[in-house]
């Protein structure tokens, strides 16, 4: 393992990274881990971000949607390796997506099985990582009548899906912020051991 790769400093130290314990939650010494992990992904995606959003210019703020969502689908996969302990994603394409939407209470009741969340993975993501587009009908927009995340047509799943970009991302960011409070839970010993395992395959 390096000796320093971000606290407040921008370093996690070995020391500090050995010194969070698993089984119990302690502010102190599991501050040097939140801090790395809430700048590693604040600092690199979510504040470059909302400058595309804020900008001045109306075309870039316009029309950053695609790569917001792309950004998200990236960010999704990646929190969930915290939530598993691994690396990378195992296992099928839409499991991390699956899992994601699931935990979420703001996606609660649009991504309801591992069959939509395949859908999801096929329409969405891939269609965004690989060919810089949607499939089938879905669109991206910012529409206020566009919800965070719905179907084309509920009858025909096989259209797509419609996504509120703004909405999405929002609930995207909060998902982190929720990652950090659930390891404060006294309980939650397994998330603990498991988002160690995560910040050790960066640091190593």
């Amino acid at each position: 393992m390096k000796q320093s790769v971000v606290g407040n400093n921008g370093s996690l130290s070995k020391e500090e990274f050995e010194a969070a314990s698993n089984q119990d939650y302690d502010e102190k010494s599991w501050k040097p881990l939140i801090d790395f992990f809430w700048n590693r992904y604040n600092k690199r995606y979510f504040l470059p971000i909302k400058a595309l959003q804020d900008h001045t210019d109306f075309e870039i703020r316009n029309n950053c949607g695609f790569l917001v969502a792309s950004i998200d689908c990236i960010l999704i996969e990646t929190l969930e390796q915290y939530y598993t302990g691994q690396d990378e994603s195992l296992g099928k394409l839409h499991d991390p997506f699956y899992s994601f939407f699931k935990r979420s209470k703001a996606f609660k009741g649009a991504i309801e099985n591992d069959q939509d969340a395949g859908k999801f993975a096929g329409l969405v993501r891939s269609g965004l990582l690989h060919q810089s587009k949607t499939k089938k009908a879905s669109v991206i927009n910012k529409k206020n009548s566009t919800p965070i995340i719905g179907w084309i047509d509920p009858s025909d799943k096989n259209k797509g899906f419609e996504i509120n970009r703004d909405l999405f991302h929002s609930n995207v960011h909060e998902e982190y912020k929720n990652l950090i409070k659930n390891l404060k839970s006294s309980n939650n010993v397994d998330l603990r051991e498991k988002f160690k395992s995560k910040i050790q395959t960066i640091i190593e």
